[in-house]
């Protein structure tokens, strides 16, 4: 399968940022990405504990960023020794078991499996960040068991369960930012993507005991991020457009996916009883906190990779592309037109490179445009090419594209139209 591999982009960290691409993709490539989900076995490392999914049912179309791990966690169990005699066992003490890698940060289509809700192909793009929030009252596990006769010398035991905050499982992985919207993206007709995103602020959510809010996640969150998109022209937000990272406040408002179960999630109280009976429970138990210090995608010296790297050969499918424009630091608001006539035309068409760089004010930091230049993998971004003095550009050799297989002129070229065909 052919592809396009940066194996190291120097360009910076960023918070912020804006991604145009062209796509087009065919049910084809539907079928096989189906085909490898329905055989597909994630990492496998002992004690019930399995490594992040990687592309499983996924079509990607852009990949970039450096490798994030998670940690993957096993669970010890333990003895339970009965006072009048006999063994059980428990489960207790949550050990990593490896490190494993993450799902790049990426553009990409989700395609239905056949085993959950999901009928129809959909977007999915996801942000990784490098760092781990902070929290607690996410999850608990039992960290001792044990027996006491209780009154003394009667005869009669309770159990008592020292329960210990484990919500450090829930951050195995490093917060990421995943939008999932609902509608369905058609084969056989070109799409455009317009993304943009602001993932600058730190993300904090703390539980209301007592809530009697109508909206009680709205009102744990007292931070967001945010994220505009446009689909094919057409301005994207709200709940069913943004998915699993979507923040409960405004229309762009998105949080990582740890802070949404953060946001819906509290703890029981204690259970506490007399001696006629029933167990006895001690120990940590927190009302829900999620913290999450702002971090930038970790891009500098990473790959980016069309329709993905390297590393994810097994899952490149046959897609159609055009135009890419990556802009690292630069947000704009895909809900004014204005901004969006920068990237497509009002005939649905992609707008010259040049222009876009005259209505935003620079250069993308990548920048494919052209067949020759997809044939060769030549980046005329900033990262790609820069331009002396005299005016004249000077390729960057190390911000070229590698190309892998045959890399075609596709017809018809790009537009936004009813009537074209594959």
């Amino acid at each position: 399968m052919s592809y396009l591999h940066l194996p190291s982009i120097n360009l910076a960290d960023f918070s912020k940022g804006t991604i145009s691409l062209w796509f087009r993709f065919s049910n084809d490539s539907v079928g096989k990405a189906r085909e490898y989900a329905a055989n597909y076995q994630p990492p496998d490392f002992g004690d019930s504990a399995t490594g992040p999914d990687i592309f499983k049912a996924t079509i990607p179309l852009l990949t970039f960023g450096r490798k994030v791990m998670a940690h993957t966690y096993g669970f010890v169990s333990h003895a339970w020794p009965f006072p009048t005699g006999g063994i059980g066992t428990y489960t207790a003490e949550s050990v990593i078991k490896a490190d494993s890698p993450c799902e790049p940060s990426h553009l990409g289509l989700t395609v239905p499996t056949g085993h959950d809700d999901q009928t129809t192909v959909a977007l999915r793009m996801v942000f990784q960040s490098e760092t781990r929030a902070r929290v607690q009252g996410l999850l608990t596990e039992a960290s001792d068991i044990h027996w006491k006769q209780d009154p003394p010398d009667s005869g009669l035991y309770q159990q008592y369960t020292v329960i210990k905050d484990i919500s450090y499982v829930k951050t195995a992985m490093p917060e990421t930012f995943e939008i999932n919207p609902k509608f369905e993206v058609s084969a056989d007709k070109w799409h455009h993507l317009l993304v943009s995103f602001d993932f600058s602020t730190p993300v904090d959510v703390v539980a209301i005991k007592g809530s009697q809010s109508d909206n009680v996640e709205r009102d744990t969150i007292n931070s967001t991020c945010k994220l505009w998109y446009a689909f094919d022209d057409e301005n994207k937000n709200g709940k069913d457009n943004m998915g699993d990272s979507w923040g409960f406040h405004g229309p762009n408002d998105v949080i990582p996916i740890t802070a949404i179960e953060a946001a819906i999630s509290y703890t029981s109280p204690p259970i506490s009883n007399d001696s006629s009976g029933g167990p006895t429970v001690t120990g940590e138990l927190y009302d829900t906190e999620y913290h999450w210090a702002a971090s930038p995608i970790p891009m500098s010296g990473g790959p980016v990779g069309l329709p993905a790297s390297a590393d994810y050969v097994s899952t490149i499918y046959h897609v159609e592309m055009g135009e890419l424009q990556f802009f690292a630091g630069l947000v704009i608001d895909t809900g004014d037109q204005q901004k969006r006539r920068a990237f497509v035309d009002a005939n649905g068409k992609p707008v010259k490179p040049a222009d876009t760089e005259k209505a935003l004010g620079r250069r993308p930091d990548i920048l494919l445009h052209g067949t020759s230049n997809w044939k060769q993998g030549k980046n005329t971004g900033t990262t790609g090419l820069t331009r002396n003095e005299a005016g004249e550009d000077v390729v960057i050799d190390a911000g070229q594209f590698q190309h892998t297989g045959l890399i075609k002129k596709y017809t018809p070229d790009p537009a936004l139209s009813e009537t074209e065909t594959a």
